[in-house]
């Protein structure tokens, strides 16, 4: 049974660490949030592990940004 409460969020490995927001900047975007806001808009246009990459991005570390 899961402790109530907050849960930890997926840790991302080291080797994956900063990845997605080297891809936003490489592709014009001003930063993680804006990409994974486009990206998660028309997943069609993007590879697959770009789209999973925004989705982590929207739902662990977006959520506070403004």
């Amino acid at each position: 049974m899961a402790a109530k409460g907050r849960t930890k969020f997926p840790a991302i490995k080291a080797k994956n660490r900063g990845k997605f927001t080297d891809w936003a900047k490489k592709n014009g975007f001003s930063d993680a949030c804006s990409a994974a806001n486009a990206v998660m808009k028309n997943t069609k246009n993007y590879k697959e592990h770009v789209v999973e990459m925004a989705n982590y991005a929207k739902n662990f570390g977006c959520k506070n940004k403004k």
